[in-house]
């Protein structure tokens, strides 16, 4: 009987254990992502505050010390569907971007475009730089985030430059790893030059 017992017990400490976070039900107006970053020599934090979800996103962003600016991102609805081209040097203020531009999110048909392996899409990595194509490679890996102070893992999957044959070419260290959910598209770790990565999240 202790046996047959402590078998379900195991299976049921196994789901609990390997479990991921379902993180497009937690964020909502409010929520911050708090993402570590490193550029150069320098590291800090950059956190973003959701203002609004739909339908378009806006955000409130910070970034500590040694940066020490702020502003807002506004997104156009545009955008969130079809954008193609990432925003990643921030200046202090307000910005509204274009309808072709995003920040922190991918638009839905970026996401879905990579999400198709061996394919890819092409991706403005910044605004003022070289379009480059890129799609998934690898296997769904996790990360290990704090959300509300509790550890957790989040599910991500690795995009990054490939070939005219859809082969990821190792030698090019620009990458994007993003939430698989349409829900919720975010950047969760992105190597550009400069290399950020969530750490946590804060729904309360």
């Amino acid at each position: 009987m202790k046996k047959l017992f402590f078998l379900p017990v195991l299976i049921l400490m196994s789901m609990v254990t390997f479990a991921q976070a379902n993180i497009e039900s937690m964020v909502k107006v409010g929520s911050k992502l708090i993402y570590a970053v490193e550029s150069g020599d320098q590291k800090y934090d950059f956190i973003v505050t959701v203002k609004k979800l739909v339908p378009a996103v806006e955000f409130d962003w910070e970034m500590t010390a040694p940066a020490s600016i702020s502003g807002t991102i506004i997104h156009t609805p545009q955008a969130m569907l079809t954008g193609n081209t990432m925003y990643n040097y921030f200046r202090p203020g307000s910005k509204t971007l274009d309808d072709n531009t995003l920040s922190v999110w991918l638009s839905k048909s970026t996401q879905a475009a990579f999400k198709k392996a061996g394919k890819g899409t092409l991706i403005k990595v910044q605004t003022d730089g070289e379009v480059k194509k890129m799609g998934i490679y690898g296997d769904e890996e996790e990360i290990k985030v704090t959300i509300d102070g509790e550890k957790d893992t989040v599910e991500e999957l690795n995009a990054g430059v490939l070939n005219d044959q859809g082969e990821h070419v190792a030698t090019d260290e620009t990458f994007i790893s993003f939430y698989a959910s349409p829900k919720l598209p975010i950047i969760l770790r992105m190597r550009n030059g400069f290399y950020i990565a969530l750490k946590e999240i804060r729904t309360k």
